[in-house]
């Protein structure tokens, strides 16, 4: 029995350390060996961009500063200097995208996530220590650390004094799989603690700013994609800082948003009445799926649940799959073209929940 109880008392932290470092939406062992081998290599080979290393000067005059310019917007035909741009939803400026830092953030984004994977996974301490270098740049270092807050994304020139938009949250959403490696990172080479509590206080004021700023709060009252996407950020940040039940209720929103969300019949109206409806409720289906992944270990069941008005996320998977053989018989607008396949990705993440759900 003595001897039980030393091996109890040697085990049990590890045991609870492995399974503090379980990522909330990846899944690692869904990515075939050698497919996650060349994301990895070419990981470790990728120079570290950070958000001082921008195409142009800032505008606002501080390279730490997140800038970006909203993706539909253009320049005004009928005044002389453009001004101020007007929308033309599904026609995306790319010049103007490319003056903004998203290439920067999604760099940061894919690989320190292929990193983790490969400390994770593959057990490569080069990638925990090149991931570990990502995070200080990012995160810690004064010289390159990118500001928690982001009032400048998608600005609409022209507009609200050249200010970013609420909607210019959505740039931010890959954060919850920053922090879904950042979990696997626990305890990894060259990744100590000092790191890690560097980065946690990182997103602890970013959270702040995200839940009392004028644009995240309007982002927050978004009732289409952009607040799932939203929700998806709180629910993933707030477990990885370990206040579970600021999760539970930010996850517990979301019963109320599949119900504004989805018609019985599975349509998502506010995505179906964009230029590009299939490709906007497919955007919107992921995020809500993430929410339920993110939902379920604190005990909230979104994945089957039906709303009063008959509207599920099951409900909308159903409906998307009617077109996934044959997209163009899609029966609202979509101008960019969909591939015959495009929901492998959400049946594939739908079938992880069942299986959660079935061994809870």
């Amino acid at each position: 029995m003595k001897r039980f109880l030393l091996l109890a008392i040697v085990w049990l932290p590890l045991l609870l350390s492995a399974q503090d470092t379980k990522p909330y939406l990846l899944d690692p062992e869904a990515i075939p060996a050698a497919t996650l081998t060349k994301q990895v290599n070419k990981a470790v080979a990728a120079p570290i961009v950070t958000i001082v290393d921008k195409p142009r000067p800032s505008p606002t005059g501080d390279a730490h500063d997140y800038i970006s310019y909203g993706r539909y917007w253009w320049p005004d035909p009928s005044k002389p200097d453009g001004l101020p741009y007007i929308q033309k939803d599904g026609h995306p400026n790319r010049e103007l995208i490319e003056k903004g830092d998203e290439r920067q953030l999604g760099a940061l984004v894919n690989n320190l996530e292929a990193l983790a994977l490969g400390w994770s996974q593959l057990h490569r301490e080069d990638c925990a220590l090149r991931a570990a270098e990502w995070l200080r740049a990012w995160f810690v270092t004064p010289a390159t650390r990118l500001k928690p807050a982001f009032g400048y994304a998608q600005i609409r020139l022209g507009r609200d004094h050249n200010q970013g938009s609420a909607s210019g949250l959505i740039d931010t959403r890959g954060f919850a799989r920053i922090v879904d490696a950042a979990r696997l990172l626990h305890g990894a080479p060259g990744v100590d603690a000092a790191a890690e509590q560097a980065v946690k206080a990182w997103f602890a004021d970013y959270l702040l700013w995200l839940t009392t700023s004028p644009n995240g709060r309007k982002e927050h009252e978004a009732r289409n994609n952009h607040g799932s996407w939203y929700l998806v950020q709180l629910v993933a940040i707030a477990r990885y800082l370990g206040r579970e039940d600021d999760a539970r209720n930010f996850a517990r929103e979301d019963f109320a948003r599949i119900d504004w969300q989805i018609e019985p019949d599975g349509q998502q109206p506010l995505e179906t009445a964009r230029t590009d409806g299939l490709s906007y409720s497919l955007f919107n289906l992921e995020a809500q799926l993430r929410v339920a992944r993110l939902a379920a270990p604190l005990g909230l069941d979104l994945w089957n649940y039906t709303a009063p008005r008959g509207g599920s996320l099951k409900q909308a998977l159903a409906y998307l799959k009617r077109f996934d053989a044959a997209p163009e018989q899609w029966p609202h607008q979509q101008l960019a073209k969909q591939q015959a396949g495009f929901l492998r990705p959400l049946l594939d993440a739908a079938a992880q929940l069942d299986r959660a759900a079935k061994r809870s």
